[in-house]
């Protein structure tokens, strides 16, 4: 099973988004709440694109050109 590298920005956005969500559904129910879910909404959204665009999901090179 491959396990997942992190790099320290990608740990940091992960952190943020969970705090931000953690913080959105302790709030009742309202118009700040909805926004705090959306802002968390977008962190994570940030933390997933930050990953999927980042190299560590980038085959390694052994050499050699492709035909």
């Amino acid at each position: 099973m491959n396990k997942r590298k992190s790099s320290p920005r990608q740990d940091y956005l992960d952190v943020k988004a969970i705090e931000a969500a953690l913080d959105a559904q302790s709030l009742p129910p309202g118009p700040e709440r909805t926004e705090a879910l959306r802002k968390a909404e977008k962190l994570r959204n940030v933390a997933d694109y930050n990953y999927l665009f980042s190299s560590e999901l980038r085959p390694e090179v052994t050499g050699g050109q492709p035909k």
